[in-house]
């Protein structure tokens, strides 16, 4: 499992940046003012230590909501129980926060106080958001936003632009959220909140995050660390360094990653927000469990999801069940594992929270292949993939990537419209001494331009045309290559499928009359045969993944000599069924450049196919060489070899072959093919050298 952290976004907050010299001000006033006074103090206060501390928050608005009541201030009574309602929901007492902003918006429109409703109504919306129910969080603040809009309450307008923004990102609408919090950082800008900037930064990288675009992420979150003070620990500090934790899991770097979740955990505790500490429990849990700590994994994944689940936070309890399931699928405690897959599936459809379908059912399929249940793990892995396609398509990643330049360009012009202000006037000033002198410039310029274009219209016209003759025959090349990987669906997939029918309907038919040794045989074939039919649709689903671009491929500097002794102990027994002897002379420690999921691929197929076409007794040898600049590897076997024939048309899809083993193994003749398509990935090279019953050697060729 690779993509279920958790990003935190920053979504409410105040409007004034935390000051402890601002707080000891007010606290000296406090002292000296009337009791009528001290309860706005208070809710200054509240505001100061609004990303501080979450049990202060509390403290401060209580006794501002205390005093308001006596004093019959019904403004700051309201403002103080939203804020109550923000406290109590970061701090667990969900049933308490839906008392609190109920209470406010009685209050409010009681006393026709407009300002205050809206701000009612959007905190009643940052309640579902918090909780996971991102439906009816959307009904509220689209209300509470129009209202704003109408009222021009332009402060109001920004907290409910944001919030709905990150609901969009947990429906995995990423366009609509980048959209949003492109004009959130907009009228945050116009409204010099520098305080907001920096949490709504954290909102674009973290999108930026949950679309894969690493780098351009760790920017904003790099901006939001060096802008804080990490020995007075804010929700943004914090927030930045849990997801600078997301961005290095991702790419792989699992160490550096639990030193961020880390540091995270320590800076949440600090400010009381349990919230955002069960969130960390579900990243180090998984954090833990991809460097094999199992115990630690554990340990921290069932205190997220006991936390998650006392506080109704459905849409992190989601992912912490998700995340267990599977390592409790590794421990192979099967029964505690489908219970936590049941509960996360009945709470993605309970509020709509499509983000973790994906992974969902990923683990379900890998709960049906370890408990055996094939049928059920195709089919599952086939609601994967469908889902995948449903929320990473080109489309989608064009409009974000066309949203970010807006956002960049908007940006870009708001931090030079002073300057251009002043260029203006200067311009204004000047004009009616160079009015001439610019007109004949652009004459001038025009003349050259026209000139240029009809010297080079001609060659234009020529390599226009050549480009859609360029472009019609790629097109052609595919629809060909389209129609022959269908012709190879429909003649694979029709023998297999026949082997099962008949099997079983000969079982059906005739189960009484055939003996127990032949009712185990014939289960045994039908097991076989289900099996390659289960192996021929993954590969054609890889390479299908492959043509449209789908696979991501993370190449770095590592030791391949690890990884084909990894593939040896893997391919072992199979050996071992044959008498065949598997030799490693590539020396340990043996750096290239690659891929590790995808080389893994290439190597299990060309060490499986070593053993296929190796008669008993035979052997199998993995060497290695360096050669301009390259590190080759080569599997040579003392199979069955090859002819010229079938040597040319080996790696070719639309003559897809497969050939039976020395002890009549059966394929699907596509591994051959993959292993072509994800070297070229690795922008490596595949060949082969063979003589008939002389054996083959295999080649790869891969960066240094």
């Amino acid at each position: 499992m690779k993509k279920l952290f958790l990003f935190i976004l920053l979504i409410s907050y105040s409007l004034s940046g935390f000051s402890q010299s601002k707080i000891d001000s007010l606290e000296k006033v406090l002292k000296v003012s009337e009791e009528k006074d001290k309860a706005y103090i208070y809710f200054l206060l509240a505001k100061e230590v609004y990303y501080k501390d979450i049990l202060k928050v509390a403290a401060y608005s209580q006794k501002a909501d205390s005093l308001a009541k006596m004093h019959n201030i019904d403004s700051i009574r309201v403002n103080a129980l939203n804020i109550l309602s923000y406290a109590s929901i970061h701090s667990g007492k969900l049933e308490q926060a839906i008392i609190y902003n109920k209470k406010a918006f009685q209050i409010a429109d009681s006393s026709k106080l407009t300002k205050e409703s809206i701000s009612s109504q959007y905190f009643k919306g940052y309640y579902y958001y918090a909780t996971g129910q991102s439906d009816s969080s959307l009904f509220f603040l689209k209300q509470a936003y129009q209202r704003s809009i109408d009222s021009k309450e332009a402060r109001l307008q920004l907290q409910c632009i944001n919030t709905i923004a990150a609901n969009y990102l947990n429906q995995a609408k990423y366009n609509d959220a980048l959209e949003n919090f492109t004009r959130a950082y907009q009228l945050a800008d116009s409204l010099n909140i520098d305080k907001v900037l920096i949490n709504i930064s954290l909102n674009i990288g973290t999108t930026l995050l949950y679309n894969e675009e690493f780098d351009n992420a760790m920017k904003y979150f790099e901006k939001v660390i060096a802008k804080s003070d990490s020995l007075d620990a804010t929700i943004a500090y914090a927030a930045a360094l849990t997801n600078m934790g997301a961005c290095y899991t991702r790419k792989g770097e699992d160490e550096k990653a639990l030193g961020f979740f880390n540091r995270a955990l320590l800076a949440f505790k600090q400010l009381n927000n349990l919230i955002q500490v069960g969130l960390l429990y579900t990243n180090l849990g998984q954090t833990n469990y991809r460097l094999n700590n199992m115990e630690l994994a554990s340990s921290y994944l069932q205190k997220a999801i006991d936390l998650n689940r006392a506080n109704k936070i459905y849409t992190q309890l989601i992912i912490s069940l998700i995340i267990d399931a599977e390592v409790q699928v590794t421990n192979q405690n099967f029964s505690k594992a489908k219970l936590h897959l049941d509960e996360a599936n009945e709470l993605i459809d309970q509020y709509n929270i499509n983000t973790n379908k994906k992974d969902l059912y990923s683990n379900y399929s890998y709960y049906y292949t370890k408990t055996k249940q094939f049928e059920k793990a195709l089919e599952y892995k086939q609601k994967e993939l469908n889902e995948k396609d449903r929320t990473f398509t080109e489309t989608r990643q064009q409009q974000i990537s066309e949203l970010e330049t807006k956002f960049e360009t908007k940006l870009k012009e708001n931090e030079n419209e002073s300057l251009r202000k002043d260029l203006a006037l200067h311009k204004l000033n000047t004009e009616k001494q160079t009015q001439i002198r610019n007109f004949l410039i652009i004459v001038f310029l025009l003349v050259i331009v026209l000139v240029l274009i009809l010297l080079n219209r001609a060659r234009l016209k020529k390599l226009s045309h050549q480009i859609i003759e360029n472009q019609k025959s790629e097109l052609e090349i595919a629809n060909s290559t389209k129609d022959k990987f269908f012709a190879i669906i429909a003649h694979d997939l029709r023998s297999p499928f026949s082997a099962l029918v008949g099997l079983c309907e000969l079982l059906s038919q005739s189960y009484e009359e055939i003996g127990e040794k032949e009712r185990k045989m014939y289960i045994n074939d039908l097991h076989n045969a289900s099996m390659n039919t289960f192996n021929l649709l993954e590969n054609l689903l890889t390479w299908s993944r492959i043509q449209q671009g789908s696979i991501k491929i993370h190449k770095e500097e590592q030791d391949i000599s690890s990884l084909i002794a990894n593939i040896i102990q893997l391919t072992q027994a199979a050996a071992k069924l044959k008498n065949i002897s598997i030799i490693n002379s590539i020396p340990q420690n043996s750096i290239a450049t690659f891929d590790k999921n995808s080389t893994e691929t290439v190597l299990m197929n060309l060490v499986n196919n070593a053993i296929k076409f190796t008669h008993e007794k035979g052997s199998i040898s993995i060497s290695s060489e360096e050669k301009n600049g390259n590190f080759i590897v080569a599997i040579n076997d003392s199979g069955v070899g090859m002819t010229e024939k079938q040597i040319t048309h080996l790696f070719k899809i639309d003559e897809n072959i497969s050939t039976p083993g020395t002890n009549k193994e059966t394929g699907t003749g596509l591994g051959l093919i993959l292993c072509e398509e994800f070297m070229e990935l690795n922008n490596g090279k595949i060949w082969v050298e063979s003589k008939q019953g002389e054996g083959s050697t295999f080649y790869l060729s891969f960066e240094k």
